[in-house]
């Protein structure tokens, strides 16, 4: 297979229809709401920090170094940003278009792997644009997009054929291990690893030539490397000790045993995956061809890539979904294989919207039952939607192709987002505290948080300054010192009684953010207490 202007023309005409259809859902999606807590803001914080300090290289977090990620994503942010200016515009177009870049790229390896196959490009980019998880987590301002960007980059150029010779480019390995660093550290290692290691029995390149293959791909990620220290080695120098430690050690070595984030037992994925592939995996008609996926040889590739990433994760203590976000390709491929031979899909998936359409509009009816607040809007806007999600299940009934039926499903998530955006709205938007704070900072106020603080405020408040973030014996200490400057503290209950009342309040999932003057916060009768033995301990801060 070549890669002439022509024939790249070619299979990007083959894939319009998954990239429109995905591209179009994805950016009505990301705009009917703002950046979302936490993820969302903390990306968005830490680009505004770097933007702000002019802090190029070295990621800032509350105005210290921050190890836990590595610049490329704000890079691109900042791009966007030196033309239109600082905005939420430009990184929720980036998302939605890394995303098509996920869907595009998922095609052309289909096309590199099964250049006998034509249906094959468009039923992966199908595949890929149908996964619900792919597509929810698309619309969060995440490093996990950039990184699965490079990640298929390094395979597609692994993976390069001239006709019938397989031809891997390997400076384009080099360039794809490199920017998969500077996206998010050494994890692309292991998601290119385990292909590679694989190699010899998939790649018929390293089964022929295996220690000429093995050497060229060495060579390719020492240098993948070596564009990485261009980065590394200056961030080393500009950051603090602590900072240098981080970034060489704690981060990678830290989350592979007793990780000290998101630890997991090791078989955490097993149920997990069951939700991330669904509905295609509930079906039937998935599980009948499972075999013979298996035994047929030009499918090896997949296989290797999906369970071998399964499994390093599964061993690895630090477990969260989105780590097998780059990896949700192998399972795309498999999918794709599997509709090409047999187009006729099962029915779980339409069955299961269907279902979920019934329930959504019987909201009024199970609204009663719900003992936690809501907007009221939701009362239109689920059975709204549930109407819809009527209408998509009958068709995917009727239509069970895989482009039908990842339509559907891709379709059926945007309007649960949709439904959804009033308690969103409601209940996770930040902006109106943020901007609260900002305009205090402006003025000259100082600003301290009770407790674990994710950078909720810094971007939509446009906050110059680190937060004091306190435990509550230091929260009581500052208040004393500083009466007339503004804590922030997340309570379980709004404040409705009598007297000294909190600045600012709102909802946050089914809690409340509270800003009070800190002279009045120490004045309650709670702070008045005698301190729990745990006050003076403040939970894990990243740097």
């Amino acid at each position: 297979m070549t890669t002439s202007p022509t024939r790249a023309t070619d299979a990007l005409r083959d894939l319009r229809a998954p990239l429109l259809a995905w591209a179009a859902i994805a950016l009505a999606s990301i705009f009917l709401h703002g950046p979302v807590p936490l993820y969302s803001t903390r990306s968005l914080a830490v680009a505004w920090e770097m933007w702000d300090r002019g802090s190029w290289l070295v990621p800032l977090f509350n105005g210290a170094p921050y190890s836990h990620k590595t610049p490329l994503l704000p890079w691109l942010i900042h791009a966007g940003w030196a033309v239109g200016g600082v905005n939420d515009v430009w990184p929720r177009l980036l998302m939605v278009a890394l995303g098509a870049v996920v869907v595009a790229q998922a095609g052309v390896l289909a096309r590199r792997l099964y250049p006998d196959r034509p249906r094959m490009p468009a039923l992966a980019a199908w595949a890929m644009a149908g996964s619900w998880y792919f597509f929810l987590f698309a619309l969060q301002v995440m490093y996990e997009l950039p990184l699965a960007v490079a990640v298929l980059g390094g395979l597609l150029a692994l993976c390069r054929r001239r006709g019938d010779a397989w031809v891997p480019w390997w400076p384009g390995l080099a360039l794809a291990v490199g920017v998969g660093l500077l996206a998010k550290g050494p994890v692309v290692l292991l998601h290119l690893g385990i292909p590679l290691l694989a190699a010899r029995w998939w790649h018929p390149l390293a089964q022929r030539e295996g220690a000429a293959f093995a050497r060229r791909a060495g060579l390719a990620v020492l240098a993948g490397i070596g564009l990485f220290a261009l980065w590394l080695v200056p961030a080393l120098v500009l950051g603090d000790p602590q900072y240098r430690e981080a970034l060489l050690v704690t981060q990678t070595a830290g989350r592979i045993k007793d990780s000290f984030d998101h630890a997991e037992p090791w078989w955490w994925y097993a149920p997990l995956l069951l939700a991330l592939m669904a509905p295609w995996w509930w079906s039937a008609w998935w599980w009948r061809q499972v075999p013979a996926l298996w035994r047929e040889s030009r499918h090896r590739f997949a296989w290797s890539w999906l369970l071998g990433m399964v499994l390093a994760f599964s061993l690895i203590s630090g477990k969260q979904p989105y780590y097998l976000l780059p990896d949700f390709a192998a399972f795309a491929l498999l999918l794709a294989a599997a509709a090409d031979a047999r187009p006729r899909l099962g029915w779980v998936g339409g069955i299961a919207v269907l279902l979920l359409g019934g329930l959504m509009l019987a909201a009024r009816l199970l609204a009663v039952h719900i003992d936690q607040p809501f907007p009221p809007e939701l009362l239109a806007s689920v059975p709204l939607a549930g109407a819809a999600l009527v209408v998509v299940g009958i068709a995917m009934l009727r239509w069970r192709s895989l482009p039908a039926q990842a339509a559907g499903v891709l379709l059926s998530f945007a309007l649960l987002h949709a439904a959804a955006t009033p308690l969103l709205k409601a209940q996770f938007d930040f902006t109106p505290t943020a901007r609260l704070l900002g305009e205090a900072e402006r003025t000259g106020t100082r600003i301290a948080f009770l407790g674990e603080y994710q950078l909720q405020f810094h971007f939509a408040g446009r906050l110059h300054a680190p937060l004091a973030v306190l435990d509550e014996a230091d929260a009581r200490r500052w208040a004393e010192a500083h009466p007339r400057d503004l804590i922030v503290v997340n309570t379980r209950e709004a404040w409705t009684l009598a007297g000294p009342r909190p600045v600012h309040q709102q909802r946050w999932r089914t809690r409340w953010i509270q800003v009070w003057r800190a002279g009045e916060w120490r004045a309650l009768p709670a702070q008045q207490l005698p301190l729990q033995p745990t006050a003076g301990q403040l939970r894990y801060q990243p740097r």
